[in-house]
């Protein structure tokens, strides 16, 4: 493998970690560990370590060591407040052109969500979540959109396990509202799209502000 490659594929790994919550918020980051888990020297881990530094997904305490981010309450609101406008933008554009490809494939995305959610397999559900959102900006054809989405998504992802509580109502509020999304996509209604998809970032702001488990500042 070359080395370039060599360093995509473990900055992904250890990406991936991280969204995928095997990696907790807060928790430790031990190069050595990751070099040996993945067979590699601990140079490439390192380059990595330092690139998901940039993109505030690991954080270097200095006299403390490297550390899976915290992201605070108030971080992940502005960052939705910005994904509010992002989603508007894409489920309308999506609206116009997706096909009835697109349309199979947003619904087969969406039976997957509920079969998992329904199933208590949150993480798992997480991901197919996002995915969803990842969709519905790839149909709507904009390359720079869909790239702005698909880093808000990630950082959704990473945090969604520490801040969402699921319950019942939490359960059945996210499957309608995703079913009413994709309805409205199918059915070009981009206006109900718009307010649809308003309404389930809104819930997860509104979620954010209730939860007394996140801090300010950390």
């Amino acid at each position: 493998m070359r080395y370039s490659d060599l360093k995509e594929y473990v900055y992904h790994k250890v990406k991936e970690k991280l969204i995928n919550n095997i990696i907790q918020p807060g928790e430790r980051i031990w190069e050595d560990s990751i070099a040996e888990e993945l067979g590699v020297s601990r140079t490439p881990v390192r380059e990595a370590i330092n690139r998901l530094i940039a993109e505030e997904f690991i954080e270097n305490r200095p006299r403390k060591g490297i550390f899976a981010a915290e992201i605070s309450k108030d971080d992940l609101i502005k960052m939705l407040d910005v994904r509010i406008v992002l989603e508007i933008l894409s489920v309308r554009q999506c609206c116009e052109f997706i096909t009835d490809d697109g349309k199979r494939e947003l619904i087969k995305t969406y039976e997957r969500y509920k079969n998992k959610l329904s199933n208590g397999e949150y993480r798992e559900a997480s991901q197919l979540d996002s995915q969803i959102h990842r969709q519905i900006a790839k149909i709507a054809g904009n390359k720079k959109l869909a790239a702005y989405i698909n880093d808000i998504q990630d950082v959704v992802a990473y945090t969604r396990a520490c801040n969402v509580k699921w319950t019942e109502s939490k359960i059945n509020r996210s499957l309608r509202d995703h079913m009413n999304l994709i309805q409205a996509i199918c059915n070009r209604d981009a206006d109900q799209a718009v307010e649809s998809v308003r309404v389930d970032i809104e819930a997860m702001i509104d979620l954010l502000s209730e939860n007394n488990n996140l801090h300010n500042k950390y």
